[in-house]
């Protein structure tokens, strides 16, 4: 048996976890399992509820969703919850960070624990409301929970920025050896690559990590079994339930269940004020009936993006339109004889923000689309990917030698911007853009550097929910029924 440098091999006894990741505000869908560990738990005083981060960012509103884990707290006062942050807990803009910051406090003095140990201030020194691990101690065993936030999060504007975790893990570890706990738990909000090289790189310098909950990652994520790593599903549609056993300093992971909404019911605790938020809301009402077939892609051209790139076109009267593709949570796939419920509808788009135009030359377009297209290219998790109009045709090649997506030639109305050695054509395009890249956001300097202007209809600011919403109700006069929408091209050279 190998014994790791942080083992105590003090505790004999069962800890039992459930763990959550990116419920992002599906707060009916997140009570009922709440509800569910509430009723599982009664009898058990040794019990974690983990949280992989990404609780903000989605349908509900962040009150009710914060206060479902309060009101947990408070009917369990036993119950050990612990949570990491994921990065759309940072939020668009100063207001939400102050909302966040805000929910680590009032989650400390309710005893419910907020762990993330690569986010500092810009100074390199740590927040002073934010923990980088935390010490659970139950029934005689003592477990270190520590947590990472994947590194693409935009707040260096406001004094907060990420480290990779291979910048922390060192940091990490010597906690590990100090505190000299039972149990090692990780909460990495972040893909699973990034969570396996964590387990390997503890575990090659004598630490062992016990359980690993992952997140980030939207798609369904299978577990690592031989490294007890676990991603449940987002949108909270699915939850972890597992036992932590150790018998005489022998660890083992046992009865990991994989629990989804099927027939959850909700405890009274929680019903009240949700079911009061749904109908004063409106929230389960009808708005259009389904017409178009649009799918979604994160980081790849799609019928989704492109339709809410045309609407945002034509009600700015612009050349052409782009946003970044992190607006669309959920594909909107055509439902024949359906409607669209505001429900669904946010599943899709979530976001509020204005939209704004700006002038743009054929240079300062080619390095935008550069930017957006660098290192992944049009990979599956490159998150400055933009959403474009369908009127935009970009060629270029994918070096992967520099790890760049060279752009070679950019159409629009068929049209090149470029000559023939990838050189700008004199001309400026009417762009709209969403506000987030416009303030400089996923790297976009070209875009912050330069002026912009509000659309605005009625002298008020049009926004990026309401032009996607407006578009869905048009498309039944407009479109035929499942017809799938045309979406702007990318093309990969051959050399």
């Amino acid at each position: 048996m190998k014994i790791y440098q942080n083992s105590n091999m003090a505790f004999e006894g069962t800890t039992k976890i459930y763990a959550i990741s990116d419920s992002h505000q599906e707060t009916r869908k997140t009570r009922a399992f709440l509800s569910k560990v509430l009723n599982e738990s009664k009898n058990d005083n040794n019990v974690l509820l983990l949280h992989c981060g990404d609780i903000f960012k989605g349908i509900y509103p962040k009150d009710l969703e914060r206060s479902s884990f309060i009101k947990m707290k408070e009917a369990k006062p036993d119950l050990e919850m612990v949570v990491t942050l994921g990065n759309n807990d940072f939020g668009f803009n100063k207001e939400s960070l102050d909302y966040l910051v805000d929910t680590v406090k009032k989650f400390s003095s309710k005893g419910i624990q907020t762990v993330c140990a690569n986010i500092f201030n810009s100074d390199g020194s740590r927040p002073k409301w934010l923990k980088p691990y935390t010490i659970v101690k139950r029934d005689g065993d003592k477990t270190f929970i520590t947590g990472f936030c994947i590194d693409n999060i935009n707040t260096a504007k406001y004094g907060i920025v990420p480290k990779k975790q291979m910048q922390v893990i060192s940091e990490i570890q010597q906690a590990i050896l100090k505190e000299k706990p039972d149990n090692v738990i990780v909460l990495n909000h972040d893909y699973m690559p990034v969570s396996k090289n964590l387990v390997k790189t503890c575990g090659d310098n004598g630490i062992k990590i016990d359980v690993t909950i992952g997140g980030h990652d939207h798609d369904f994520v299978p577990p690592d079994t031989d490294l007890n790593i676990y991603y449940p599903q987002s949108f909270s549609d699915s939850m972890y339930r597992l036992d932590l056993v150790n018998n005489n300093g022998c660890k083992e992971v046992k009865n990991v269940v994989m629990l989804t909404q099927d027939n959850l019911d909700i405890d009274k605790i929680f019903k009240t004020e949700l079911e009061e938020y749904e109908k004063t809301s409106g929230l389960l009402d009808n708005i259009a009936p389904y017409t178009l077939h649009l799918p979604k892609q994160y980081s790849k051209p799609c019928p989704l993006g492109s339709f809410l790139a045309d609407e945002m076109m034509k009600v700015s009267d612009s050349d052409i339109a782009f946003f970044s593709t992190g607006f669309l949570v959920k594909p909107m796939e055509y439902r024949p004889d359906s409607y669209i419920t505001n429900y669904l509808f946010k599943k899709t788009m979530i976001a509020d923000t204005p939209i704004k135009t700006v002038e743009l030359n054929a240079q300062q377009l080619k390095e935008v689309f550069q930017h957006a297209l660098k290192t992944n290219g049009y990979g599956s998790s490159n998150p400055r990917f933009l959403q474009c109009s369908n009127n935009v045709k970009i060629e270029g090649f994918d070096n992967r030698e520099s790890g760049i997506w060279e752009v070679k030639q950019i159409y629009i109305n068929n049209k090149p911007i470029l000559d023939a050695d990838s050189n700008p054509l004199t001309g400026k395009y009417k762009c709209t853009i969403d506000s987030y890249i416009a303030d400089g956001g996923q790297g976009f300097s070209v875009l912050q550097n330069v002026e912009k202007s509000d659309v605005e209809i009625n002298k008020k600011n049009v926004r990026i929910n309401d032009v996607l919403m407006n578009g869905l109700k048009k498309a039944a006069s407009e479109y035929p029924k499942g017809m799938q929408y045309p979406q702007f091209e990318l093309v990969e050279l051959s050399r």
